[in-house]
């Protein structure tokens, strides 16, 4: 018997070793894939328990401050904090912070924004007498946008050292008569306000330079000027520098400075400044018109030399060069005019979200500006003066964060264009970029400023927490659902991640900028750990599926041999214990091989105690099919409709069966796995997790394309020798290649094609049922059915060549 069965073996030499090499597959994909599996879920809980969670887990806001666009789009821009109107109090801070379990409560308050001290720029004394022309401009890293109008100033060469001879008209300052000193103007920054010590604990940044003392002789000044009014004590962030540009025409004329003397009323000794102010307005206007006898002019970036509090003094030189002023004048004249602002409007349409301007102007503002405080040079007495005291630096991790976690006032992350042009704030309110914090003062200052209920916002710290896993996130529910029973906005921050928000802003076009979505760490575990669990078992189902066809087919074939032994004499046991021998046979090469190769690997002990269950299961299977006795009826009806396909059912229906199950694998898996993808590489948490599972997934798609096509290479190679005599027949009354070959094509188009369809219609209705995607679901059916469309006719294709050539 063994004889028979090994000569049964080597006469279908290339359908035993495509058995032999499928089997093989299935007893090594399988350990595999449950091993893979495991790897892929504790890869991405450990990528999650590692890098989900931020600098802190709970952001605590006041009752109804959620925004429109945070409800609809489940997104928190990154500087949520800028524009808020405050609305808990220190004592409720305090309270909260009292709570046992939680580690840091950093309050946080958006105060406005505000201006710091202007200073000068000299202008530079050169050998003739010279009409500068200047503008200052700021720029948001696409366009510029004048911060003043053109001035000018006329220098006289006939100047002497300590009183230069020069004409301007003054703006609210006083003309020094030692330089050519023109004032830098206002730019505003935005204000915040912070607890000392919970600030550090929570970004482990120093800003102790807030309990600095002020300057003696500045406070002596401020209290004779102003009486006992409140100082509030600014420190400015050191990286942030304010983009500003002076562009400086210099005009060279040929003057007499006599003759403005007379026309200012002054004798010879008198300096020019000194005249009456609507008499040089007038000369001024004469010297405008004044042709010049040579024109230069010059860009200057004064950018690197400007802080929002308290800038740099600079001078130009003689060759137009930037150099640091000695002597200077400062202005505090409107430091105590400040502005708020209302939140930006967003409107979200297609995923993306609008942006419109609310007031055109130079740049425009995309905000409702309200302006507030008074000018000092109004005489008013002020209610508070602000004075600059010292610097703080936020740390900035300059490499690729996974996780978000939002503090409201620093916003490092760049907002770019779609062709990645860096856009940044402007130095006037109103920009829709988030203008981080210029300077930081205590929450007592925001009190006077702001009111009774300053804070905006709480960053909570849960305490006891080292990783961010499941009973992380129980303790982290705790704290939250406190707090939201206390009456607070409550989100929890922890396993956020950045994400690209489109916006569409009215006359720039398209930005780019990354805000924090909200829980997508554990909606990445449950989406990732589902699909990972779905893949496995639609392949495992598969396998059962190939397995059970293949021995219902194998069978089907065996019937006319297991006829002829009958006839022979072959008890009906012992048919079957051949045909038994036979899968038994396959079964256990194909075993053998694969346990050599996992030997080779080094895999672990789990890969051969996974072989030896499939080996086991595989073995009751065959006993189980075989076993089986089909009654059988002689037809004496021809078939009306498609005989061959009837006649050749048990044939065809096992291979039927692998397409349908192979359409419903690919399509899902395809699909699922797209959407997926997509929605996790939105975020930078998202991205890190499809590094680690992608190996995963194609994996179990390529060996799913491999079964089928052994599957559906086994059915047609045994159908084609199934039909040899008719082949012959068509051959003897005239048919050519060609017409045998569309003949059969068409037969095996009829029934691959019924069950792709309906392999098609069932995965999309799965796929519906899962919530995946239209989109996805769309491209996964015609990538799968394109890909089984065209192994279908390429196997077709090549069958027929093989056996008409072996038949020459």
């Amino acid at each position: 018997m063994m004889r028979l069965v090994w000569n049964r073996i080597i006469s279908r030499k290339l359908v035993s070793f495509t058995i032999i090499l499928a089997l093989f597959g299935i007893f090594l994909l399988i350990p595999i894939g449950f091993q893979n599996t495991n790897e892929t879920k504790l890869a991405v809980d450990n990528s999650i328990a590692e890098q989900g969670r931020g600098t802190y887990d709970i952001l605590v806001r006041p009752s109804h401050s959620r925004t429109k666009v945070e409800k609809e789009v489940g997104m928190v821009e990154e500087n949520y904090i800028g524009d808020s109107e405050g609305g808990i109090s220190i004592q409720e801070w305090e309270k909260i912070k009292q709570n046992p379990t939680i580690e840091v409560a950093a309050p946080v308050a958006s105060i406005g924004y505000f201006s710091g001290k202007k200073t000068s720029v000299e202008l530079p004394q050169l050998d003739e007498s010279t009409r500068f022309t200047w503008e200052f401009y700021t720029s948001d890293g696409q366009k510029e946008y004048s911060l003043s109008e053109p001035q000018s100033l006329v220098y006289f060469k006939e100047s002497e050292p300590g009183n230069t001879q020069y004409l301007k008209v003054l703006h609210n300052e006083t003309a020094s008569g030692a330089t050519l000193d023109v004032m830098l103007p206002q730019t505003y920054h935005l204000l915040a306000a912070i607890d000392i010590e919970s600030e550090q604990k929570l970004t482990n940044v120093d800003y102790s330079e807030l309990k600095n003392e002020f300057d003696s002789f500045s406070l002596d000044v401020i209290i004779k000027t102003f009486g006992n009014i409140p100082i509030i004590k600014v420190i400015q962030r050191e990286d942030i520098n304010i983009p500003i540009k002076m562009k400086l025409k210099a005009d060279t004329l040929t003057l007499d400075i006599s003759d403005y003397r007379k026309k200012l009323s002054l004798t010879e000794k008198d300096w020019l400044m000194s005249a009456d102010r609507n008499k040089i307005k007038q000369v001024i206007g004469e010297l405008n018109t004044k042709k010049p006898a040579s024109t230069s002019e010059h860009e200057i970036d004064l950018t690197s030399f400007q802080k929002p509090f308290d800038g740099t003094a600079v001078k130009i030189n003689n060759q137009f060069k930037v150099d640091l002023a000695s002597d200077f004048a400062s202005d505090r004249g409107e430091t105590t005019v400040y502005y708020t602002a209302e939140k930006l409007d967003y409107n979200s349409e297609n995923d993306i979200l609008n942006i419109k301007i609310i007031e055109n102007g130079q740049p425009p503002s995309y905000k409702k500006i309200v302006k507030k405080g008074e000018s000092l040079y109004n005489g008013v007495k002020p209610k508070f003066l602000i004075e600059q005291v010292g610097i703080f630096s936020p740390k900035v991790d300059k490499e690729s964060k996974l996780s978000s976690s939002p503090l409201g006032i620093y916003a490092t992350s760049e907002i770019k264009m779609e062709k990645g042009q860096v856009l940044k704030p402007t130095t006037v309110p109103g920009s829709f970029i988030p203008q981080p914090a210029g300077g930081l003062i205590t929450l007592e200052s925001a009190e006077i400023i702001k009111g009774s209920k300053p804070i905006d916002a709480i960053r909570v710290r849960v305490a006891g927490i080292s990783k961010y896993n499941k009973l992380a996130q129980q303790k982290i529910e705790k704290v939250a659902t406190k707090l939201l029973q206390d009456g607070y906005e409550v989100d929890i921050v922890a396993g956020s991640s950045f994400k690209n928000a489109t916006l569409e802003v009215e006359g720039i076009g398209k930005v780019i900028a990354p805000w924090t979505t909200l829980g997508v760490a554990q909606e990445l575990e449950e989406s990732w750990n589902g699909l990972t669990l779905l893949t496995t078992i639609l392949f495992v189902t598969f396998v059962f599926v190939w397995f059970v066809s293949r021995l219902l087919f194998e069978k089907g074939t065996l019937e006319k041999e297991d006829e002829l032994l009958t006839i022979l004499g072959w008890p009906r046991k012992k048919i079957i214990r051949r045909n038994y021998l036979e899968q038994y046979f396959l079964l256990f090469i194909a075993y053998i091989l694969s346990i050599l190769f996992i030997a080779i690997l080094n895999l672990e002990i789990n890969y051969y105690l996974i072989s030896s269950c499939i080996l086991i299961i595989a073995i009751l299977m065959i006993n189980i099919i075989f076993s089986i006795k089909r009654k059988k009826s002689d037809r004496v009806i021809a078939y009306k409709h498609s005989p061959s396909l009837v006649y050749h059912s048990r044939i065809i229906m096992p291979t039927m069966l692998i397409l349908f199950t192979s359409t419903i694998l690919l399509v899902v898996q395809i699909a699922s796995f797209g959407n997926t993808l997509f929605m996790s590489q939105q975020s930078t948490l998202g991205q890190f997790t499809v590094d680690v599972i992608l190996g995963f997934q194609l994996f179990i798609l390529i060996s799913t394309f491999i079964l089928s096509t052994f599957g559906l290479t086994e059915c047609l190679n045994t159908l084609f020798y199934a039909r040899r005599e008719e082949f012959n027949m068509y051959h003897i009354i005239g048919w050519t290649k060609k017409r045998i070959l569309i003949h059969l094509s068409k037969e095996i188009f009829i029934w691959t094609s019924f069950s792709i369809c309906l392999g098609l219609i069932t995965s999309y209705l799965i796929l519906l049922k899962m919530g995946v995607r239209i989109d996805w679901i769309i491209v996964g059916i015609i990538s799968s059915a394109s890909i089984l469309c065209i192994v279908v006719g390429f196997v077709t294709i090549a069958k027929n060549l093989f056996m008409q050539s072996r038949e020459n």
